[in-house]
């Protein structure tokens, strides 16, 4: 079967090996579907994730970039986005993060969707968040695309290891934003609404999303909070969504990354 399908997930030396395994495997596990799997490794990881690493990339199940230095997310992300480009066969690259879990029929369902939805630029799913007191059973955003421009002034319209791209959208010179602190995706999707680029989510559940509790700690704090009012209420007014209610709601993101990991955590359990 050919490889029309690109994942790209970055690796770095903060990731536990046993959630690499997992998140590899649910690719490899995949029905209908023979992805090609690109691996940024972000830095010096340890011995035992490398040598696991290598010894796939050995076995030809995945293809490795190395970086010395930690380059962060948005540059690892931009790396295999131009490795992918350099294969002609790839029609559309997805994205996956190194802790979660692909249930198997996501990468032909999504596959199946973008290939009869021309349309669509951008494609999300549902996820299953898992590992942490304040995990939502299932987490669904809305669905089509005026509802996500909507929706994407004030939220995040993509649950980011979930989306698969057309490749067009890359081919177009399109690359994450490597300039904004802690809101790359964010960013990224403003400036696609901003072009006109087509976005989609299914409902379907087709990902395990792997919190810990230390995850809101991550989230929290002022530069967090003013990057990402900062972010918003510039694309507001380019998107032509200025209004009160859109200012009210972009203002509480600022307080609501200032309240203690905690009060956070319980705040995106029972008021999302």
């Amino acid at each position: 079967m050919s490889k029309n399908i690109a994942i790209i997930m970055s690796v770095y030396k903060n990731d536990k090996l046993e959630y690499i395994k997992d998140a590899i495997n649910s690719i490899c596990q995949q029905e209908n579907s023979n992805a090609l799997i690109l691996i940024y490794i972000d830095g010096i990881i340890p011995d035992k994730q490398f040598e696991y690493l290598n010894s796939l990339h050995k076995k030809h199940i995945i293809e490795l970039v190395h970086s010395k230095y930690n380059r962060g997310l948005s540059f690892a992300l931009n790396a295999l986005i131009d490795k992918a480009l350099t294969y002609s066969n790839i029609e559309y690259i997805a994205r996956m993060d190194s802790d979660d879990i692909s249930l198997p029929q996501r990468l032909e369902k999504q596959k199946y969707f973008m290939d009869t939805h021309v349309e669509i630029d951008v494609l999300g799913t549902a996820c299953e968040e898992f590992g942490s007191s304040y995990a939502l059973i299932e987490k669904r955003l809305p669905s089509y695309h005026l509802e996500l421009e909507n929706f994407s002034i004030t939220r995040c319209p993509f649950i980011h290891p979930t989306v698969m791209f057309r490749r067009r959208v890359f081919e177009q010179g399109n690359r994450y934003p490597t300039h904004t602190c802690f809101t790359e995706d964010m960013a990224f999707w403003l400036e696609l609404l901003y072009k006109n680029y087509k976005f989609h989510n299914l409902p379907d559940v087709l990902l395990r999303y792997r919190l810990e509790e230390n995850t809101m700690t991550r989230r929290a704090g002022l530069s967090k909070a003013k990057s990402e009012v900062s972010l918003r209420l510039g694309y507001m007014f380019l998107l032509n969504k200025f209004s009160f209610k859109n200012m009210l709601l972009i203002y509480s993101r600022y307080f609501f990354h200032l309240l203690p990991p905690k009060i956070m955590s319980l705040a995106y359990k029972h008021l999302r």
